[in-house]
């Protein structure tokens, strides 16, 4: 992983191990009334100033959509308890769907809000720590009745970085860093691998994908685990780079398949989301 420069972020939520999953959750105290911060996870009038516009307002057994700056996604409302819980499916830009859960209590004379986003995969661990981090601070701002300040890339890639490390969880998610004829895309996976067997791995699913002729890969063992940050140069349209961000991920998901000793299975609907996703990033 690149090292970061200045202090360290601060790290508001945790991600926890499930028996059936993984979960990143947020414990927040306001010294609001709870109907207050009900109101505020609730109207959809203050809602699209922290998360998005959500068309229709939250209805218990009722599909919505949320439209956001980064794209949009669709669910169903589980639960709807009035000033108390409120419980939705989510599915994101790749099809991979969570259930996200938020609690309103009362404590400490005030109310105490919890949030858990709940995941059957390890995929975007790291970087959906980071976003809700920066959401939910969003609700604070709204809550306080302040303007939300946007999170800017140096801010996210600092606490997607902190979460990796403080929970030794892998990124998942490649970028574009650089513009023109410097342009290169990257990706920094983590392996449970010797770097020798990384290696092997990342150049055996090149050739098969016929990728890699300009790639570089970097590599750091401290025979726990291999961190490897993957780079090429992205000089190619628009879609081209997203093209070639796509073939990369699943590569490296077809590397980590194969180490954990799994049969890589090439999934056609999921190379053409992640296009559709890099295509929205680049």
């Amino acid at each position: 992983m690149p090292e970061q420069s200045g202090a360290l972020p601060v790290l508001e939520g945790r991600i926890e191990k499930l028996s059936d999953g993984y979960a990143v959750a947020f414990d927040h105290q306001f010294d609001y009334p709870t109907a207050h911060i009900w109101d505020i996870l609730t109207n959809p009038e203050k809602v699209s100033h922290w998360l998005g516009q959500v068309t229709p307002q939250w209805q218990l057994g009722k599909e919505y959509t949320l439209e956001m700056d980064g794209g949009s996604t669709s669910g169903t409302v589980l639960q709807l308890e009035p000033r108390s819980s409120l419980q939705i499916t989510w599915e994101d830009q790749l099809g991979l769907e969570s259930v996200l859960e938020w609690q309103v209590l009362e404590s400490g004379g005030g109310a105490l809000l919890q949030f858990r986003s709940r995941t059957d995969t390890p995929d975007f661990l790291a970087e959906g720590s980071a976003g809700w981090q920066g959401i939910l601070n969003s609700f604070a701002n709204v809550a306080a009745g302040r303007e939300p300040d946007p999170d800017s890339m140096e801010q996210w890639l600092a606490l997607r970085d902190a979460y990796s490390r403080e929970f030794d969880v892998s990124p998942t998610m490649g970028r574009v860093i650089g513009a023109g004829d410097d342009a290169e895309l990257v990706f920094e996976r983590w392996y449970r691998a010797p770097s020798e067997d990384v290696e092997a791995a990342v150049e055996a699913v090149g050739r098969t994908l016929e990728l890699g002729g300009d790639a570089q890969l970097e590599m750091t063992d401290d025979g726990h685990e291999t961190k490897a940050t993957l780079r090429e140069p992205a000089t190619g349209s628009q879609d081209q780079t997203a093209a070639l961000l796509a073939a990369w991920h699943a590569g490296l998901d077809a590397v980590r398949d194969q180490l954990d000793g799994q049969t890589p299975h090439p999934n056609s609907h999921r190379l053409a989301a992640l296009r559709r996703f890099y295509r929205g990033m680049v």
